[in-house]
């Protein structure tokens, strides 16, 4: 599951959804199934690394960390 940080890095850069997801290389479309929550991408998403990149972040961050207890 994508992290907060995730989400809250998104939000500072202060640009509009579609700009940040053309300036990443995605579609606005793209971008709006991945942070509304229609698709659940893995760590190996490509759309995933290319938003880390342009966020500056290191994918690790952009997931919470999974509960070893949950089964």
């Amino acid at each position: 599951m994508l992290s907060n940080k995730f989400f809250e890095k998104i939000k500072l850069t202060g640009h509009p959804i579609h700009e940040i997801a053309w300036e990443a290389g995605l579609t606005p479309n793209q971008l709006y199934k991945i942070t509304s929550g229609i698709d659940r991408p893995k760590r190996n998403d490509l759309r995933v690394i290319k938003l880390c990149e342009y966020l500056g972040m290191h994918i690790d961050d952009a997931f919470e960390t999974e509960d070893p207890g949950k089964v």
